[in-house]
């Protein structure tokens, strides 16, 4: 039985990994928080290495404070980037696997297609970039490694798009949510079982990066329409456009990611994002008491 470290198990992808994990009994996930697993502390890697040896790493360790990363440019440097070249310094060696989940916002949103993995990087922000630079790192790191990215990550956990409608919507908050961006919703529970599963997939290392995301494409007004419809709210719901919202970090107006390649690849499927959304609110109401 193969073991894999799955680090950042504290955040919402995380969360997501350890819930699905008992599904696949084949893989056995040494689950450890920042604090158990710091990637800017080689030496917490070590420990854990020399207690339970471990073939792989599962790497949901991350910044993904879009907005505050304008600001705080040295702590997402140090997670996404240095946290990324100790991560392979560490797993270089040991010649250990390393699955690392990355993001639609290394693109700038200027395309009108599908953005596919060959597809130059262009971020907007300061978190894009930092995502762009630990790809990097890890494509030229002489082990076997897979990058996967995903787009707008929803689940019961953490702090995310849905959780924050729901909660709006009970406290009869009138919701502005921009109509002129546009991407591929993604269940997090949804995406753990994905990638659980095709871990032993022989193909799956045999190209750099893979997007997995859900369809259809949508706008986060019609993510947000599709939130309360589901959850039967009344809320009241106003588009507004992206020069009307303020925010610290520039967002791509397109980032719809094409899945062909892991479909391909490796037989992936992934089932639309409103199943997973109907699922998803259910559990968030009954963990909240809604």
């Amino acid at each position: 039985m193969p073991n894999y470290l799955l680090t950042g198990a504290g955040g919402q992808l995380g969360e997501c990994f350890q819930t699905v994990a008992t599904q696949f009994p084949q893989h056995q996930l040494i689950c450890a928080t920042r604090e158990e697993a710091d990637l800017n502390r080689p030496e917490t890697l070590e420990k854990i290495h020399a207690a339970t040896p471990f073939e792989g790493i599962l790497n949901c360790a991350a910044y993904t404070q879009i907005d505050k990363a304008e600001t705080e440019k040295d702590k997402v440097t140090a997670i996404n980037e240095e946290g990324v070249a100790n991560l392979i310094d560490f797993a270089l060696p040991r010649q250990l696997k390393i699955i690392h989940f990355s993001t639609d916002f290394v693109f700038d949103g200027h395309q009108k297609s599908p953005y596919k993995e060959t597809d130059p990087p262009h971020p907007l922000n300061s978190y894009g970039q930092s995502k762009v630079k630990g790809e990097q790192l890890l494509i030229q790191a002489k082990l076997p490694s897979v990058i996967i990215r995903t787009s707008w990550l929803f689940s019961p956990y953490g702090s995310n798009f849905v959780k924050s409608i729901v909660f709006k919507a009970k406290k009869g908050e009138e919701l502005k949510v921009v109509s002129d961006q546009y991407g591929t919703p993604t269940a997090g529970l949804d995406l753990a079982q994905a990638v659980l599963s095709i871990l032993d997939h022989p193909a799956l290392f045999e190209a750099p990066i893979y997007h997995i995301a859900q369809g259809p494409p949508a706008s986060w007004y019609g993510f947000a329409q599709q939130i309360l419809a589901l959850s039967g709210s009344k809320a009241a719901l106003r588009p507004i456009l992206s020069e009307d919202y303020p925010s610290a970090a520039r967002r791509p107006h397109y980032s719809v990611l094409d899945t062909q390649r892991i479909q391909k690849n490796v037989s992936l499927t992934l089932r639309n994002w409103e199943d997973a959304l109907a699922d998803c609110l259910q559990l968030i109401q009954a963990n909240e008491g809604l």
